[in-house]
Formats: C-alpha cells, structure tokens, sequence
C-alpha cells in the first residue's frame, strides 16, 4: 500500500452506501478538502 503525503491527489474510493447507492471520493464532494474519519466499532 502507497502511503499518501502532503500534496498528493487522493485516488479514486467508492464506497457502498446503506441505500444501495454509492459514493465515490474524491469526485463527488464539491470543493477543494476532503477529510476522511474512519471510526473502528469496539462492541
């Protein structure tokens, strides 16, 4: 796996949503950030 350091373009991720859609990062968010927080459920 390529590490990501400042400055480089964030490649392609489509993630699966709960509606049977998806969403693919970063071409669907409007602006020029995106800011991905992943939460690891500890049940």
């Amino acid at each position: 796996m390529t590490k990501l350091i400042q400055g480089d373009k964030l490649p392609d991720i489509t993630f699966n949503l709960i509606d049977d859609g998806t969403l693919t990062l970063p071409g669907e968010m409007p602006g020029r950030y995106v800011a991905l927080l992943f939460y690891r459920g500890n049940w």
